[in-house]
């Protein structure tokens, strides 16, 4: 049963992305003819050349999970890797009132590997590793062509939060004798019992500070992956008849990923007005909008995917794997 916090937290986040797609829809609402020529029209070759960049990162993706996962000493075939990736694609975007992506890929791991405490763990670094990269990326697109950009908020909010991932990291990689961030008490309340368990998760994290090739290595992949992701994109600008130069969308992508963190239901809606607001002055609102339909037709095709194989291989506890470790 859902808490009324919880029920609160979802109706919100619903207003906020329908009510932001809604507005956008009908702010733009002379332009649906428009939009609909240029995607109509498009070019047929630089679409697919951006398809065939994008649709690799998911394996990509489920390689990074594997290689974490293995950094806490659980070995499965990477297509368990790549069906917990499309699971999570599903749990985002079609079920993200009731359990987060993120979320489903840790439980269902944990299912598979019987190891709850390690499965957590990978999929938090991953999320943590992937956001170090997109912004990384920002942060050398400020680099390059920061003075050229002249919103000095989003220039500090990007420092910031890099800044503030940073930290993070540090922290939860940090040569530390005890290993530990929380002490747990004498006793057995459900206060001390979170203790216990954040306690595991974050010595099963800090643990990939003894393999450091696995984290150079896992970072280099997030940049890598991170980088063709705004290439496919910067092929679908050029199909839709755009330009914009790529070195800016290295600035203005994960920009708008960012942004896309904000409450909502998985960037529904915010995630479409970020599209338009910072690419609509090198292309136009409605190439812009028309880029963020193409990228919501993306997620949603990954979804389906996943719910799918969802339906069709549901996860088997303890599935053949070998699992070494707590």
């Amino acid at each position: 049963m859902k808490t009324k916090k919880e029920k609160l937290s979802i109706i919100l986040r619903s207003l906020i992305s329908f009510g932001l797609l809604v507005l956008l829809i009908w702010i733009m609402r002379d332009d649906i003819g428009g939009i609909a020529r240029i995607l109509k029209n498009s070019n047929k070759h630089y679409f697919i050349v951006g398809l065939c960049i994008n649709v690799p990162m998911s394996i990509l993706l489920s390689y990074r999970l594997k290689l974490l996962m293995t950094g806490q000493k659980i070995f499965l075939p990477l297509k368990d890797f790549i069906y917990l990736t499309f699971i999570g694609f599903f749990f985002n975007n079609f079920l993200p009132t009731a359990i987060g992506g993120d979320i489903a890929k840790a439980y269902y791991a944990s299912k598979k590997t019987d190891n709850k405490v390690a499965s957590y763990a990978a999929v938090l670094s991953d999320r943590l590793f992937g956001l170090l990269a997109f912004l990384f990326i920002a942060t050398a697109g400020l680099i390059f062509i920061g003075k050229g950009f002249n919103n000095n908020k989003i220039i500090y909010a990007i420092s910031f939060v890099f800044a503030a991932l940073v930290f993070v990291a540090v922290l939860l990689f940090r040569k530390n004798k005890n290993t530990s961030i929380l002490s747990a008490d004498s006793d057995k309340g459900a206060v001390n019992k979170i203790k216990i368990k954040l306690d595991k998760i974050y010595r099963a994290i800090n643990s990939y500070r003894n393999n450091p090739f696995l984290i150079v290595k896992v970072v280099l992949l997030s940049i890598l992956m991170q980088s063709f992701t705004i290439a496919g994109i910067y092929f679908f600008i050029l199909s839709i008849g755009g330009y914009i130069p790529l070195l800016k969308l290295f600035l203005l992508i994960p920009i708008v990923w960012a942004v896309s963190m904000l409450p909502s239901l998985n960037g529904l809606g915010v995630r479409e007005s970020a599209f338009v607001y910072f690419l609509k002055p090198d292309i136009g609102a409605e190439r812009a909008f028309a880029i963020s339909l193409l990228w919501l037709g993306i997620i949603i095709a990954y979804s389906l995917v996943g719910g799918i194989l969802h339906m069709i291989y549901p996860v088997k506890v303890k599935s053949n794997c070998n699992v070494r470790g707590d």
